[in-house]
């Protein structure tokens, strides 16, 4: 399709559409970096790669496995001879008997396949050995699981199993204990020792974990830990060899009780130190990261699907293996020593532990809404890199059954130290915690108006599928909040901290700017934690709408509300930004483009009216039209789009463009050109049983430069007359704010 300069010249002066997410589905997704590229490796073998945390390249297909005489050995082969013969204890080499992890996860499962049984994987630089680690979950059918180490001189692979690292479900009967490195751990054993022998499978989960699930990580001393562990038995640590990846089998661990109750283990010989769960509350992937002064500890409760309640929580302690609180229970808070339930409104057995950083959330922003709306998110991990910290996380969705994706947010230190998620996925935005504390990036005069806010809270109805939704609230000038929430909020002089409460609640954070994904619409945004309660709120100031435009009836009537019009002769082009919202019952339900010959609107004499549907009213026809539609999809996908709409009559034509952004992230486009056209033209929208939130209309000069006023809180953005971004050294004819110069 053919663009003049003019029509490029149109767009650059709008908020630019940002750059399509390109979302991947990997479950359990774990982050690392390597040479400037960020990789994520998740469940089943799958893999990505990005260079800006927002598109990804699905790599799942270059990951390999390496063997003694093979470099793509399969699934079935990868894990049964490990590569590590001995191991040094306390000065002795011993012997590393041979752990057959595939067989091991098999055993009494005459139908097991290793295909759909490898977990989420966690990948490290070991900075001794010179290699990548990964450490991944061998499941069984029942507990009978392993962790195990594989190695590799490169990112992608090969990476070729080395040994175990923890093992689980030795209560099976006739399971050879002997071929684990348990005794390697707590000294030959001529039976395996009682504590172990639970009988069954239930037993098993009561009182120890499993071992499923693993989190590497380098402490503040250099120390290198596991944690592991999901579900029943829970969350588990063990200091880890830097020298060989593998458990430090120097460090030794007493078998301790928790008020002389054999199901409340809380250290043991061989698994380590017990820091979260047990008695078969939910809780699983295990996540720990240093982050200002303190380690914080991530976990996922709930079921993982998408009425099971999955949802993250978070704990923090000044030690690696704990103690972990959150910030409103007084005793250990991570730590079971009963049966509860931590997720669901439960009644009397519920309890409320850790930060709810946030959880299932809808009719937020333009994609998070109808069947895009967030639930079900969890099995995160955490980036902290160049001052800025990131979470990586998979997510269900309301109503695309079990469908899921990975998304990406950056999450801030409020002022007492407690994470703050910021309320939009990432979108390329470059503040840290350091900025956070030390500068204000706006005054109270900006952060002043509407806002929609978001209260995550506890206690919520996921197997009905409840959803947390915004409401509308006011932040006024002299300190107030009113609306669907009351109480009051200030700011912090100097730094961009923000305190609100909200209803009675306290709620400290940060202020931030966003992008409205998927669009380029910057807006001010809060994020904030309820140290009394464990409740996180977000807020994002809303957009100043010029008009909404709304319409119930459909074909017959969609003359009945129409925008404001803008008076077009030859030469000039209209354009229009808005928020496309329909009813979805068809496909023609949607925004409708129009001309009227004359200075006016004249309803009873339309040159023009463009569906959004591929469909030309007046003419009755598609003649004309082109597009690049999901036709099957067209209703569903327009709900919420963000449509940058031209309008420009020249020379007796008048040609319509409109570009469409779904609220998935999806571009589209429509054109159609009508000729024979003479005189004034009047544009206009109008809607068939819909509404349209309009942001921005104006008219654009035959010049094609429409000249706006700098933004001062950022850098002017250069465009060389090909419509290119340029930047600050490009030598020649530029854009800038509206204005054409020649830089030499």
């Amino acid at each position: 399709m053919k663009k003049t300069l003019l029509h490029i010249l149109a767009i650059l002066t709008l908020p630019q559409v940002s750059a399509a997410y390109n979302h991947v589905s990997i479950h359990d997704p774990s982050i690392v970096v390597a040479n400037g590229t960020y990789y994520i490796f998740g469940t089943h073998h799958s893999a990505a790669s990005s260079t800006d945390l927002m598109n990804w390249t699905d790599i799942s297909s270059s990951w390999r496995w390496a063997t003694d005489n093979s470099n793509y050995a399969s699934n079935e082969q990868a894990f049964t001879n490990q590569q590590v013969k001995t191991v040094n204890i306390g000065g002795v080499q011993k012997t590393f008997n041979n752990f057959n992890a595939r067989a091991w996860s098999a055993y009494g499962d005459s139908g097991y396949s290793i295909e759909n049984n490898m977990w989420a994987p966690d990948v490290i630089w070991n900075k001794a050995l010179k290699k990548w680690c990964m450490y991944l979950s061998i499941n069984g059918s029942g507990t009978n699981c392993s962790i195990i180490l594989l190695t590799s001189d490169n990112i992608a692979g090969p990476y070729r199993y080395q040994a175990p690292v923890v093992v689980s479900g030795f209560y099976m009967s006739g399971i050879n204990y002997h071929n684990t490195d348990l005794e390697l751990a707590i000294g030959t054993q001529s039976t395996l020792p009682s504590r172990y022998q639970t009988g069954n499978q239930d037993g098993w989960r009561q009182r120890w974990p499993n071992a499923i699930d693993p989190c590497v990580f380098y402490d503040e001393q250099g120390k290198l830990w596991m944690t592991y562990g999901s579900w029943h038995g829970g969350i588990w640590i063990l200091e880890l060899d830097e020298q060989t990846g593998l458990r430090d089998y120097n460090i030794k661990y007493a078998y301790t009780l928790n008020n002389n109750n054999a199901n409340d283990v809380r250290t043991d010989p061989y698994y380590g130190k017990k820091i979260a769960g047990g008695f078969w509350v939910t809780g699983e992937g295990p996540y720990i990261r240093h982050i200002g002064n303190n380690y914080y500890l991530f976990i996922t409760y709930g079921e993982l699907w998408a009425n099971g309640g999955y949802q993250m929580r978070v704990f923090r302690s000044n030690n690696p293996d704990g103690p972990y609180y959150d910030s409103f229970n007084t005793t250990p808070s991570a730590i079971y020593d009963g049966d509860r339930n931590n997720y669901g409104p439960d009644g009397f057995r519920n309890t409320n532990r850790g930060e709810n950083i946030f959880g299932a959330y809808g009719d937020w922003g333009y994609q998070t809404v109808g069947d895009w709306a967030e639930r079900a998110q969890g099995h995160n991990s955490v980036l902290v890199n160049n001052g800025q910290n990131f979470m990586f996380y998979h997510t269900r969705f309301q109503n695309r059954g079990e469908d899921f994706q990975m998304r990406v947010h950056q999450f801030f230190l409020n002022q007492d130290g407690w994470l703050c998620a910021a309320p939009f996925e990432y979108s390329g935005e470059t503040v840290t915690d350091q900025q956070i504390a030390s500068s204000q990036t706006f005054n109270d005069q900006q952060v002043a108006g509407g806002y929609k806010l978001l209260i995550h809270t506890f206690n919520m109805n996921h197997f009905n599928k409840q959803l947390t939704l915004p409401i509308n609230i006011t932040l006024n000038t002299n300190g107030t909040i009113t609306g669907g929430a009351t109480g009051s909020w200030h700011t912090q002089s100097g730094t961009s901290y923000i305190t609100l409460t909200v209803n009675g609640i306290e709620y400290k954070g940060v202020i931030v700017e966003q992008t409205l994904e998927p669009t380029a619409e910057k807006t001010i945004c809060f994020t904030a934690y309820a140290k009394s309660k464990g409740y996180t709120v977000w807020g994002y100031h809303l957009p100043a709408y010029q008009e909404t435009v709304g319409s119930t009836d459909n074909t017959s009537g969609y003359l009945d509300a129409v925008s404001s019009p803008l008076l077009l002769n030859d030469g000039q082009t209209a354009v229009f930004e808005f928020i496309n919202h329909t009813s979805k019952v068809e496909l023609y339900h949607n925004w409708v483009a129009c001309f009227s010959p004359g200075t006016v609107i004249d309803k009873n004499n339309i040159l023009v009216a463009l569906r959004a549907d591929n469909w030309e009213n007046i003419l009755w026809s598609d003649a004309g039209i082109t597009n690049n539609y999901n036709w099957f999809t067209f209703k569903d996908d327009m709900e919420g789009s963000y449509v940058v709409l031209t309008m420009t009559y020249k020379g007796g034509s008048i040609t319509i463009h409109a570009d469409i952004t779904t609220a998935s992230g999806v571009k589209y486009y429509e054109e159609y050109t009508k000729s024979g056209v003479t005189g004034s033209v009047t544009a206009f929208l109008t809607v068939e049983k819909g509404h349209l939130l309009v942001s921005k209309s104006y008219v654009i000069s035959p010049t094609g430069i429409r000249v706006d006023k700098a933004d001062s809180r950022h850098a002017a953005i250069r465009y060389n007359l090909s419509g290119q971004q340029v930047g600050v050294g490009y030598k020649g004819i530029i854009i800038e704010n509206g204005r054409k110069r020649i830089v030499r």
